[in-house]
């Protein structure tokens, strides 16, 4: 039986500015011809919120990203008197006019760094309500008193002003203050002076996001769907938060589409990355030899039935039969991803 193929582009967020030519990008063809012939569907919400509604229940799907984290790794009890918050460590840049959220600033610290974190945290904000996790993941995650206020996903932000994207709600102003005091403590932090000394870039902030409740658009969840013949493969606190609550399959990224069939699975979901120490154009360059190039081989011989991208704010699925669209153009991908 063929399998079916999901690759999620995790914290890609299309720009507006990303359709001008660029002669430094390459030409990817079998992403192109992705775009090209797929069906193209909107995902007004994000990538997470279409996750949540096709692999989630009700009550999972219900629950904030920051929520889900925290009943996964943390057991908390999904209804409690406890916020949770995923705090991404993030670096800033100065830059012409204002302070800049840098292209490769959502940093992922090694397990003793965020062990070291957690620790001063603790001591430092003793008399406050405020508590620091580490999950084992990119985020760690914030506890506290109910808070009406969240940041929006830092992935939007990256290279760019990060103003629009700070805490917003009743309580905004409580979560700004808080994130101000964490700046300050980070600022000379033996653990960021260590890795400037080394030519790593430091911790500016931890960006407090993902406590919001996701939007109603009415997408249905699929209440008895069982993920008994799928896998995850991949990292994103949120997905592999809500997988792990249903009982899935999962494991880390494999370097290849053909290492990823061995799972055995009759549907593979990756978790792509996109944000690191290379540019997009590194990243998808990597997803076009080492994915999209044998995918769409498989697909060609009928070994796989369908090729899904989830990508920004669109949803493409790819079948054999689409592959017959020949009259629709390919287009620069950077088009056709702005």
């Amino acid at each position: 039986m063929a399998s079916e193929l999901i690759l999620i582009l995790a914290d890609f967020f299309p720009r507006g500015d990303a359709a001008q030519p660029d002669s430094t990008l390459p030409r990817l063809p079998c992403l192109e011809t992705l775009l090209a012939r797929a069906r193209r569907e909107p995902l007004p919400h994000g990538w997470r919120r279409s996750f949540a509604s096709r692999f989630g229940t009700p009550e999972l799907a219900s629950l904030t990203p920051a929520a889900a984290a925290a009943s996964a790794w943390l057991h908390a009890p999904v209804h409690s008197a406890t916020q949770y918050w995923l705090a991404s460590p993030v670096h800033y840049f100065a830059g012409l006019d204002s302070v800049h959220l840098h292209p490769a600033g959502l940093l992922q610290l090694p397990a003793a760094a965020q062990q070291g974190l957690v620790a001063d945290f603790s001591s430092v904000f003793a008399d406050s309500p405020w508590r620091l996790h580490t999950i084992g993941r990119r985020e760690l995650l914030l506890s506290g008193a109910p808070l009406a206020a969240s940041a929006e996903d830092p992935a939007q932000f990256l290279g760019r002003d990060p103003g629009a994207g700070l805490p917003r709600g009743p309580a905004a102003a409580t979560l700004r203050r808080l994130g101000v005091e964490i700046e300050m403590w980070l600022h000379e932090h033996r653990i960021n002076l260590a890795w400037q000394a080394g030519g790593q870039m430091p911790v500016s902030a931890l960006w407090l996001w993902g406590a919001l409740a996701p939007a109603a658009n009415g997408e249905a969840v699929r209440a008895a769907m069982t993920l008994a013949s799928s896998f995850l493969h991949g990292q994103d606190a949120y997905a592999e938060a809500l997988w792990c609550l249903r009982g899935g399959r999962r494991g880390s990224l494999p370097e290849h589409f053909e290492a990823a069939l061995r799972a055995g699975a009759a549907q593979h979901v990756v978790l792509y990355p996109t944000v690191g120490t290379e540019a997009l154009g590194g990243a998808l360059q990597r997803l076009e030899q080492h994915w999209l190039t044998p995918a769409l081989q498989a697909l060609r011989a009928r070994r796989l039935s369908v090729i899904e991208l989830l990508a920004g704010s669109h949803g493409y699925r790819l079948r054999w039969p689409d592959l017959a669209r020949f009259w629709r153009r390919r287009r620069p991908w950077w088009e056709s991803l702005a």
